[in-house]
């Protein structure tokens, strides 16, 4: 999969929903996805509420699922643990595509 992501792609969607979203306490959401970025601006993050997704300032990225230890999840064998979180990665990024294409 990580030849698939183009953080540059990642960067306009985050500019787009910081520029056109609603503001938020800590960023911006448009439909929904939020976006914040650290304080000192070293990365920022797009989120939706299954997929957090962090761009580092080197074009580096990290995604976080909401279960993102195999232990804590209740009979689901290692594997069925990783095919979910991609399948929640893929949908996360066709959102942030679709996204893109829409603004």
């Amino acid at each position: 999969m990580k030849n698939k992501v183009d953080v540059r792609t990642l960067l306009s969607v985050y500019e787009k929903v910081k520029t056109q979203g609603t503001p938020t306490e800590n960023g911006a959401r448009l439909e929904d996805i939020t976006c914040t970025e650290s304080q000192d601006g070293y990365y920022v993050n797009l989120a939706d509420s299954h997929v957090s997704l962090d761009i580092n300032f080197h074009n580096t990225y990290h995604f976080h699922t909401m279960n993102e230890d195999p232990d804590s999840v209740i009979n689901q064998t290692t594997t069925e643990f990783h095919n979910n979180n991609e399948a929640q990665i893929e949908a996360f990024l066709q959102k942030l595509m679709d996204l893109n294409q829409r603004y």
